[in-house]
Protein backbone atom coordinates (compact mmCIF):
# COMPACT_ATOMS: atom_id res chain seq x y z
CA UNK A 1 0.00 0.00 0.00
CA UNK A 2 1.22 3.44 -1.04
CA UNK A 3 0.96 6.24 1.80
CA UNK A 4 2.02 9.11 -0.13
CA UNK A 5 -0.50 11.78 -1.47
CA UNK A 6 -2.13 14.71 -0.77
CA UNK A 7 -3.23 15.00 2.26
CA UNK A 8 -6.00 17.71 1.88
CA UNK A 9 -7.52 16.64 -1.24
CA UNK A 10 -9.94 19.16 -0.79
CA UNK A 11 -9.03 22.37 1.41
CA UNK A 12 -12.93 22.76 1.90
CA UNK A 13 -14.12 19.59 2.77
CA UNK A 14 -12.68 19.74 6.38
CA UNK A 15 -10.95 15.81 5.87
CA UNK A 16 -7.47 16.78 5.29
CA UNK A 17 -5.19 16.88 8.04
CA UNK A 18 -4.70 20.25 7.46
CA UNK A 19 -7.97 21.25 8.94
CA UNK A 20 -7.66 19.76 12.39
CA UNK A 21 -10.67 17.15 11.96
CA UNK A 22 -8.02 14.09 11.16
CA UNK A 23 -4.73 12.53 10.39
CA UNK A 24 -3.31 11.90 7.34
CA UNK A 25 -4.68 8.50 6.67
CA UNK A 26 -7.96 9.81 6.81
CA UNK A 27 -7.37 12.36 4.23
CA UNK A 28 -6.01 9.41 1.75
CA UNK A 29 -9.55 7.33 3.16
CA UNK A 30 -11.47 10.26 1.40
CA UNK A 31 -9.96 10.42 -1.16
CA UNK A 32 -10.76 6.55 -1.93
CA UNK A 33 -14.39 7.16 -0.62
CA UNK A 34 -14.01 10.36 -3.16
CA UNK A 35 -12.76 8.46 -6.31
CA UNK A 36 -13.53 4.26 -5.44
CA UNK A 37 -16.22 4.61 -3.21
CA UNK A 38 -16.93 0.35 -4.00
CA UNK A 39 -13.58 0.13 -3.09
CA UNK A 40 -12.87 -1.48 0.48
CA UNK A 41 -10.26 0.66 2.19
CA UNK A 42 -10.92 -0.23 5.77
CA UNK A 43 -7.45 -2.17 6.08
CA UNK A 44 -5.69 0.71 5.18
CA UNK A 45 -7.07 2.53 8.81
CA UNK A 46 -4.93 0.28 10.33
CA UNK A 47 -2.00 -0.85 7.92
CA UNK A 48 -1.11 2.93 6.60
CA UNK A 49 -1.12 4.13 10.46
CA UNK A 50 1.22 1.80 11.20
CA UNK A 51 3.47 2.30 8.14
CA UNK A 52 3.21 6.00 8.57
CA UNK A 53 3.81 6.05 12.47
CA UNK A 54 6.87 3.56 11.64
CA UNK A 55 8.49 6.17 9.27
CA UNK A 56 7.88 8.94 11.29
CA UNK A 57 8.87 7.17 14.46
CA UNK A 58 12.43 5.93 12.69
CA UNK A 59 12.45 9.68 11.53
CA UNK A 60 12.76 11.00 14.95
CA UNK A 61 15.21 8.11 16.11
CA UNK A 62 17.56 8.82 13.14
CA UNK A 63 17.50 12.52 13.66
CA UNK A 64 18.40 12.13 17.59
CA UNK A 65 21.35 9.80 16.74
CA UNK A 66 22.38 12.20 14.07
CA UNK A 67 22.14 15.42 16.70
CA UNK A 68 23.77 13.53 19.74
CA UNK A 69 27.09 14.30 21.41
CA UNK A 70 30.01 11.78 21.54
CA UNK A 71 30.36 8.85 18.91
CA UNK A 72 27.85 8.75 15.74
CA UNK A 73 25.51 6.27 15.09
CA UNK A 74 24.68 6.72 11.02
CA UNK A 75 21.21 5.42 11.19
CA UNK A 76 18.48 3.33 12.99
CA UNK A 77 19.91 -0.09 11.20
CA UNK A 78 22.91 0.54 12.93
CA UNK A 79 21.42 1.47 16.47
CA UNK A 80 19.26 -1.96 15.85
CA UNK A 81 22.80 -3.99 15.36
CA UNK A 82 23.57 -2.58 18.46
CA UNK A 83 20.72 -2.70 20.33
CA UNK A 84 21.06 -6.73 19.28
CA UNK A 85 24.22 -7.03 20.62
CA UNK A 86 23.68 -5.67 23.70
CA UNK A 87 21.11 -6.92 24.46
CA UNK A 88 23.34 -10.54 23.98
CA UNK A 89 24.56 -12.19 27.41
CA UNK A 90 27.91 -11.08 27.67
CA UNK A 91 30.47 -10.98 26.17
CA UNK A 92 27.79 -9.64 23.98
CA UNK A 93 28.83 -11.70 20.59
CA UNK A 94 26.50 -12.98 18.02
CA UNK A 95 27.38 -14.72 14.49
CA UNK A 96 26.31 -12.39 11.19
CA UNK A 97 23.77 -15.08 10.97
CA UNK A 98 22.08 -14.85 15.03
CA UNK A 99 22.51 -10.90 13.78
CA UNK A 100 19.91 -11.43 10.38
CA UNK A 101 18.09 -13.82 11.70
CA UNK A 102 16.81 -11.35 14.64
CA UNK A 103 17.18 -8.19 12.89
CA UNK A 104 15.70 -9.58 9.23
CA UNK A 105 18.19 -7.81 7.34
CA UNK A 106 19.74 -9.46 4.29
CA UNK A 107 23.26 -10.28 4.25
CA UNK A 108 24.25 -7.55 1.76
CA UNK A 109 22.56 -5.09 4.38
CA UNK A 110 23.89 -6.55 7.50
CA UNK A 111 27.34 -6.32 5.73
CA UNK A 112 27.42 -2.60 5.37
CA UNK A 113 26.24 -2.33 8.95
CA UNK A 114 28.98 -4.18 10.42
CA UNK A 115 31.47 -2.38 8.11
CA UNK A 116 30.34 0.66 9.26
CA UNK A 117 30.23 0.29 12.76
CA UNK A 118 33.31 -1.71 12.97
CA UNK A 119 35.33 1.55 11.48
CA UNK A 120 33.73 3.80 14.22
CA UNK A 121 35.17 1.33 16.56
CA UNK A 122 31.66 0.27 18.01
CA UNK A 123 32.51 -3.74 17.10
CA UNK A 124 35.06 -5.86 16.50
CA UNK A 125 34.34 -9.45 14.42
CA UNK A 126 36.77 -12.24 15.33
CA UNK A 127 36.89 -16.03 14.41
CA UNK A 128 34.52 -17.89 16.70
CA UNK A 129 36.51 -20.02 19.38
CA UNK A 130 33.87 -22.93 19.12
CA UNK A 131 33.74 -22.89 15.33
CA UNK A 132 36.90 -21.49 13.34
CA UNK A 133 35.16 -21.39 10.46
CA UNK A 134 32.35 -18.82 11.57
CA UNK A 135 33.11 -15.39 12.42
CA UNK A 136 31.64 -13.55 16.05
CA UNK A 137 30.64 -9.52 15.92
CA UNK A 138 30.55 -8.07 19.34
CA UNK A 139 30.73 -4.39 21.27
CA UNK A 140 33.84 -3.26 22.01
CA UNK A 141 34.18 -2.62 25.47
CA UNK A 142 34.22 1.35 24.62
CA UNK A 143 31.30 0.41 22.24
CA UNK A 144 29.29 -1.31 25.17
CA UNK A 145 30.21 1.85 27.43
CA UNK A 146 28.76 4.53 25.02
CA UNK A 147 25.70 2.28 23.71
CA UNK A 148 24.90 2.18 27.57
CA UNK A 149 25.26 5.98 27.39
CA UNK A 150 22.79 6.05 24.46
CA UNK A 151 19.96 3.89 25.51
CA UNK A 152 18.29 5.80 27.74
CA UNK A 153 17.63 8.68 25.66
CA UNK A 154 16.24 6.74 22.79
CA UNK A 155 14.35 5.32 25.47
CA UNK A 156 13.20 9.05 26.38
CA UNK A 157 12.21 9.64 23.06
CA UNK A 158 9.80 6.18 22.38
CA UNK A 159 8.36 7.57 26.15
CA UNK A 160 8.08 10.71 24.22
CA UNK A 161 6.28 9.52 21.64
CA UNK A 162 3.57 7.46 23.32
CA UNK A 163 2.69 10.34 26.00
CA UNK A 164 -0.11 11.17 23.94
CA UNK A 165 -1.80 7.82 25.00
CA UNK A 166 -3.01 7.17 28.05
CA UNK A 167 -1.31 4.15 30.31
CA UNK A 168 -4.49 1.93 29.04
CA UNK A 169 -4.27 2.65 25.17
CA UNK A 170 -0.55 1.38 25.54
CA UNK A 171 -1.29 -1.30 26.93
CA UNK A 172 -4.70 -1.89 24.72
CA UNK A 173 -2.12 -0.93 21.36
CA UNK A 174 0.81 -3.23 22.14
CA UNK A 175 -1.44 -6.19 22.98
CA UNK A 176 -3.28 -5.73 19.72
CA UNK A 177 0.07 -5.66 17.78
CA UNK A 178 1.47 -8.36 19.36
CA UNK A 179 -1.29 -10.47 17.94
CA UNK A 180 -0.42 -8.93 14.35
CA UNK A 181 2.88 -10.29 14.81
CA UNK A 182 2.43 -12.99 16.29
CA UNK A 183 0.35 -13.87 13.13
CA UNK A 184 3.17 -12.24 10.76
CA UNK A 185 6.12 -14.19 11.95
CA UNK A 186 4.34 -17.71 11.82
CA UNK A 187 3.58 -17.29 8.50
CA UNK A 188 5.21 -19.33 6.04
Amino acid sequence: MHTDFDPDPDPGSGSGSGSGSGDSVDAMLAQWSRWLPELDVSSSAVIGRLLRAARLTEERFADQLRRRDGRAVANVGDFDVLQTLRRAEPPYALTPGQLRRSLLVSSAGLSGRLNRLERAGWISRTTSPDDRRCSLVSLTEQGRKDFDGLIESQLALERELLSVLEPEERAAVAAALRKLLLSLESAP
